[in-house]
């Protein structure tokens, strides 16, 4: 198996990974991953283990921030409603409910919308813009989140029809700028905030944050009557580990305080969703966001439902909020349906493609269901280790469009791809991670080939199909089954984008124990003191190889069952010793 460091091991300094262990008093292990993700100072390495939220930025230092606060705050003594505008993915419905929440508890009268992903599309629709202009009473103030950096033609229609227009939003921002009275975005040119890779829910509550101090000096709240914004920082979490945001810098902050929030199970919407999901118990991580948590959320909107999910995140009454959590479920299983539908095709589409010598899958199918195109991308990705687009019609308003949704791999920003392509799209936006648009259907072929061209250009394919380790272990490293290690390589979390799992190797190991469990293969190895569980999700196919001596590559686990906490081993991949 051909594998790669992801940090070369000549590159990190032996000295300053013993100073780091010994000051620290940390495993010489969790001292080498942090000096690898650059933490190579003793206050570098608090600050990554132990973040704390009074290290967070001032809020005014975003661009906009001032004028934000000032209009808000000109239409709350004007006793102006307020209509939150969002996005249907959980990003977007997190960051409605927490402008939502705490504009209501300010007293503001506030209405959101999330619009219906497959009569309106993403972001500001025209059409709905003029019905939701038509039950407020004017004055009025319309907040975007986790949209509105694009939409230039909508804001002006929006002010026509007597709105004032604040966007939040964190997509990349284009050359020209809508115009509304105020724009928070960490991306937009001469913006002093220190970190660009916020989510519309973190844009969001910085906003939030501002607003809560500037409110206290104005004395409508005391420091004791004031919201303790800490109990909105779960719903930060679910919207930046949704959206694969960086988990690093003010990220890693707001995510780790996040986390315990969520393990706290406060909100009964959040208990009520944990409850039918067979996680009533336990430490909530960045992974269970990920594989839990967000499909559930993201499900309703991939339907059309959104609304579902912000009741859910919403709901001040536990009863109530189960119910909720039961719809949830059912639109989760009808998406999952609707994949399986979808994805069988797609994966013959991409067999045929990667056969044609293809280094990326731009795909279509006339029959697929919009809501699932986007997850469908991400399932073709990870499978072919390709960046995918994954297209399908877009009858309304332009039945000559196709729209789709796009997801990247390792080394790709997408977003940077795609403008080598503008001349081919109609509309385009997102990260460097995922990405949607538009194009003509009579472009699809053009756009297959110029898109695989600036892919190629990357020159990424071969380094996708590499293993990326952290740390290579010998004989001497038994340490890391041990609690104390496991203790401090915890508060690496949360892994994600930019904080990637680490990922170890194992050389000439003996795996015990082999069972399947379907396409499953579990073992236990020998750890210093006991045996150690295994599995390898999807690596029934290596139950032969793993019979004799193996290249483990595994990444290490704290998982639970039933209350019980316990190590485990998850293998990324199996090889010979040859």
């Amino acid at each position: 198996m051909d594998y790669i460091f992801r940090t070369p091991p000549e590159s990190v300094d032996t000295k300053t990974c013993a100073r780091l262990a010994s000051e620290l008093d940390i495993p010489l292990l969790v001292a080498r991953l942090l000096c690898q993700r650059g933490m190579t100072s003793v206050r570098a390495a608090e600050d990554f283990l132990y973040p704390r939220l009074d290290s967070l930025p001032s809020p005014m230092a975003m661009k906009g921030m001032s004028r934000a606060v000032e209009l808000i705050l000109h239409h709350f003594k004007q006793k102006s409603p307020v209509l939150v505008h969002g996005d249907y993915d959980v990003d977007g419905i997190s960051a409605t409910v927490l402008l939502t929440d705490f504009l209501r508890r300010l007293g503001l009268q506030t209405s959101y919308h999330l619009p219906d992903r497959l009569r309106e599309g993403y972001g500001i629709n025209e059409r709905s813009l003029r019905e939701l202009a038509g039950r407020i009473s004017r004055p009025a103030l319309l907040i975007t989140v986790d949209c509105g950096i694009s939409a230039v033609a909508e804001t002006a229609l929006a002010r026509e029809l007597g709105l004032d227009v604040i966007i939040t939003d964190h997509h990349e921002p284009p050359p020209v700028l809508p115009p509304a009275r105020a724009i928070l975005n960490p991306k937009q040119q001469d913006c002093g905030f220190p970190f660009a890779g916020l989510s519309g829910a973190g844009v969001a509550f910085f906003l939030v944050m501002a607003l809560r101090s500037r409110l206290v000096e104005e004395g409508v709240w005391s420091r004791d009557t004031a919201p303790n914004l800490k109990e909105y920082l779960d719903l930060v979490a679910l919207g930046t580990v949704a959206d694969v945001m960086p988990l690093a810098e003010v990220n890693r902050i707001l995510v780790r305080a996040g986390l315990e929030v969520l393990t706290a199970r406060k909100r009964p919407g959040i208990w009520a969703l944990c409850e039918r999901i067979g996680m009533a118990s336990g430490r909530i991580t960045a992974e269970d966001i990920s594989y839990r948590l967000a499909p559930r959320l993201n499900a309703a909107g991939r339907l059309g439902r959104p609304e579902i999910a912000a009741s859910l995140l919403l709901c001040p009454d536990v009863d109530q909020a189960l119910t909720l959590a039961d719809r949830l479920e059912e639109a989760n299983s009808e998406r999952r349906r609707l994949e399986s539908e979808v994805i069988s095709e797609a994966f013959a589409e991409c067999e045929s493609l990667v056969t044609a010598g293809y280094q990326s899958l731009s795909i279509y199918g006339k029959e697929w269901h919009p809501g699932v195109i986007g997850i469908v991308a991400s399932r073709v990705a990870s499978r072919f280790r390709r960046p995918a687009i994954v297209f399908t019609d877009d009858t309304d308003p332009a039945p000559d469009r196709l729209k789709g949704s796009g997801r990247s791999i390792r080394g790709l920003n997408l977003y940077e791809a795609l403008k080598q392509c503008a001349d081919l799209i109609d509309q385009y936006g997102g990260h460097a991670k995922a990405i949607g648009l538009t194009i003509h259907r009579q472009d699809l072929d053009a756009f297959r080939k110029l898109f695989d061209r600036a892919v190629r250009a990357n020159g990424i394919l071969e380094q996708s199909r590499q293993v990326v380790i952290d740390l290579c272990l010998d004989g001497g490293d038994s340490e890391i089954f041990s609690s104390r290690f496991m203790t401090a390589y915890q508060n690496l979390e949360p892994f994600g984008e930019g904080n990637p799992e680490p990922v170890f190797l194992a050389r000439d190991q003996k795996l015990h124990n082999l069972s399947l469990v379907r396409e499953h293969l579990k073992f236990t190895v020998r750890g210093s003191q006991s045996a150690i569980r295994g599995i390898g999700f999807g690596l029934a196919n290596r139950i032969e190889v793993a019979s004799g001596p193996v290249n483990l590559f595994f990444k290490l686990r704290n998982s639970s069952y039933r209350g019980r906490e316990f190590l485990e081993v998850h293998a990324v991949n199996i090889s010979t010793t040859d």
